[in-house]
């Protein structure tokens, strides 16, 4: 089965692929949104992590996608984890394009703040309850998982792991879904990310996963997540996929990310959600 993710970030935290939208009128929600149509068309599931400014800010276009019964919602943080503008700064004297996000959540009540703020406005505004989670840049710290399953998050995904097949229990009860197939990215030329960029990347030691630290063209790489999809299945696993809508549009707007989703609906697709009762059903 696939779990198909992805993430959505609000305009104002003028993230580095944001900057590459052609076209002023467009927005990375306004994006996620023909990418939600697209997996809905498709009949896939889909469980969107959004980060709590989306729907203060720019309610009105992502509405939509929080409507689709196709989708679910998760936390991504309130506020993205944005960067100081002095850290901005350092990395831009020296011809570093910023982090889209700080590395550090700050003090547990600070992170405890915006665990809460996230959770409180997307149920405000859905209706819905949180019960999933993946920090922007996969950020965490040894409060993290407790401070979650203290506000009533249940389900966790923001590792990396390519050998992880199924999901697992933390300590603190939150069941891990890793991400165990190739990410999007930081493995995909796009935007500001060309070979050069990449290239520099390596040289500081930047990028590395448990997928290595290789970037690829949108066809390749697609074709690296067919294969290991295919492999999780004959495992019985639970293939966790990471596509950012921005990231897929920005590579060829959509043009390959529609031929792999015709792919995914040839196996059954989950909400983050439902591994709970799967959980309980295998004994994960």
């Amino acid at each position: 089965m696939i779990c198909l993710t992805g993430d959505i970030h609000h305009r104002s935290l003028r993230t580095n692929d944001q900057r590459y939208i052609a076209d002023p009128r467009d927005s990375e929600v306004k994006i996620a949104a023909r990418f939600a149509r697209l997996a809905e068309q498709h009949g896939l599931k889909m469980t969107l992590y959004v980060t709590g400014k989306t729907l203060a800010e720019e309610w009105d276009d992502v509405r939509p996608i929080l409507e689709s019964p196709r989708v679910e919602i998760g936390g991504h943080t309130y506020a993205g984890l944005p960067q100081r503008p002095l850290t901005k700064l350092w990395y831009r004297l020296r011809g570093i394009h910023p982090p889209s996000h700080a590395g550090r959540h700050g003090s547990r009540r600070s992170q405890r703040r915006d665990i809460r703020r996230t959770i409180d406005i997307i149920h405000r505004k859905t209706g819905r309850p949180v019960v999933a989670w993946r920090s922007h840049g996969l950020v965490r710290d040894e409060h993290t998982y407790g401070l979650l399953a203290e506000c009533g998050i249940r389900l966790i995904s923001d590792e990396i792991r390519a050998r992880d097949f199924f999901p697992r229990r933390t300590p603190e009860g939150l069941l891990s879904h890793p991400m165990n197939v190739l990410p999007d990215h930081d493995h995909l030329y796009h935007a500001h990310r060309d070979e050069a960029f990449v290239r520099a990347a390596q040289a500081r030691g930047y990028g590395a996963d448990e997928f290595g630290c290789e970037s690829y063209t949108i066809d390749r790489w697609t074709k690296l997540v067919v294969d290991q999809i295919v492999r999780i299945e004959q495992q019985g696993g639970v293939a966790t996929v990471l596509m950012h809508p921005i990231c897929q549009f920005l590579a060829d707007e959509f043009r390959t990310a529609e031929k792999l989703l015709e792919t995914f609906a040839r196996y059954p697709t989950v909400w983050a959600s439902e591994l709970l009762d799967f959980a309980k059903e295998r004994s994960w």
